[in-house]
């Protein structure tokens, strides 16, 4: 969890929020890329995993998915509808008329493949879980070792 920090007037901290998920969206979209490329090109997934932690893509996303993402534990401590609600949001921010236009591409591909987790019956897992939407992408298709529903009722 994140520090409170002042962001200013009424509606600045959701925009904060949103930004941080577009942040957080992309790095669980390379993770899963990398870790499906690092698969099928015959890597140690766990090596991958600890070159990447030494280097500068280092991150907290990393360290709280890349293990849970190999095991196949997709156990929910956050939906992934929320996510796409606040990905959302930012769209429609920037294509209302009163704030004119901000292009935000990459958070619109991210909206539509946490979107496609929930297309295919995966809304209740977590956010780690979007790797299987990379792989059935590229054809692969793995059992889900744990799918184990937290209760996160109010998250």
């Amino acid at each position: 969890m994140g520090r409170c920090t002042y962001m200013g007037e009424v509606g600045c901290g959701q925009s904060c929020k949103i930004a941080n998920q577009m942040v957080g969206s992309a790095n669980l979209v390379g993770l899963s890329e990398a870790l499906t490329f690092a698969e099928h090109a015959g890597l140690d997934l766990k090596s991958v995993l600890n070159g990447i932690r030494g280097g500068a893509e280092g991150n907290m996303i990393i360290e709280l998915f890349g293990e849970r993402m190999i095991e196949r534990d997709f156990r929910s401590g956050g939906f992934v509808e929320y996510l796409v609600k606040d990905l959302g949001m930012g769209l429609d921010v920037v294509e209302s008329e009163d704030e004119g236009v901000c292009a935000l591409p990459s958070a619109a591909l991210y909206k539509n493949l946490f979107s496609a987790m929930i297309a295919n019956g995966d809304a209740k897992l977590g956010l780690q879980a979007l790797i299987t939407v990379i792989e059935r992408l590229n054809g692969i298709h793995k059992s889900q070792a744990s799918t184990q529903v937290v209760n996160c009722d109010g998250c």
